[in-house]
């Protein structure tokens, strides 16, 4: 073989190689991953939750081992801007603010309500936070993914 030919073998790769490399990749910034409603969802008898209108779903079943209850009649759950899910249900003592994942949901936060379990919570979407209401007693907490506001 020629000494060019066997040169230009290894320089087409490399070349090859370094324009596979810089493949520019494409970013939309400025995502607002909010539901403007909550949910209000009733687990089956295995503990799902379905929330078809934001296509969401997934077991309460370790959230309420965590909060210590035995069973809820409703779930309430929003999502905020930043893509965090929020969850509470009457007789909670706490909002249980997770971080989506690949399948999964983490734990991100765990606020624990000031007052005490909350009776007929209710959340709303705010331009800047997550509020939540104490329908019974009227008291309400500003919220992020990172607590109390």
């Amino acid at each position: 073989m020629e000494p060019m030919k066997i040169l230009r073998v290894p320089a087409i790769l490399a070349f090859m190689l370094i324009m596979t490399g810089c493949g520019s990749s494409l970013v939309i910034q400025n995502v607002d991953y909010s539901q403007p409603l909550e949910s209000v969802l009733s687990p089956d008898s295995d503990g799902q939750i379905h929330d078809k209108r934001y296509a969401i779903q997934f077991s309460i079943t370790p959230i309420l081992e965590y909060e210590g209850s035995e069973g809820v009649d409703e779930i309430r759950l929003i999502r905020n801007a930043n893509g965090f899910y929020f969850v509470t249900a009457d007789g909670f003592s706490n909002v249980y603010i997770f971080e989506p994942g690949e399948g999964e949901l983490s734990l991100h936060e765990e606020v624990e309500l000031p007052d005490g379990p909350i009776s007929e919570p209710a959340f709303n979407q705010r331009d800047t936070h997550i509020e939540l209401i104490n329908q019974s007693s009227g008291q309400t907490y500003n919220l992020d993914q990172n607590g109390i506001r």
